[in-house]
């Protein structure tokens, strides 16, 4: 839950459209770690204070490491 709270504060912080680019390697966590907090954030995005910006990656079968966090 500590990492979620550092996402959260990090949030926080943006100025309304700013965008915050955040991938496993900046978190220091697992690709699994990474995949299963995307999915939480999803579901925190759909209360509308920040939008995620999903990006395919180029090749399907790696999973996606990164994802961009916008304030609205």
């Amino acid at each position: 839950m500590n990492m979620l709270n550092k996402i959260f504060e990090q949030i926080a912080v943006l100025d309304t459209g700013e965008k915050w680019t955040v991938s496993a390697q900046d978190l220091l966590i697992s690709r699994a770690d990474f995949h299963s907090i995307f999915v939480y954030l999803l579901r925190e995005a759909e209360k509308g204070l920040f939008s995620i910006d999903q990006q395919t990656p180029k090749n399907p079968w790696f999973e996606q490491t990164t994802l961009t966090i916008t304030k609205n």
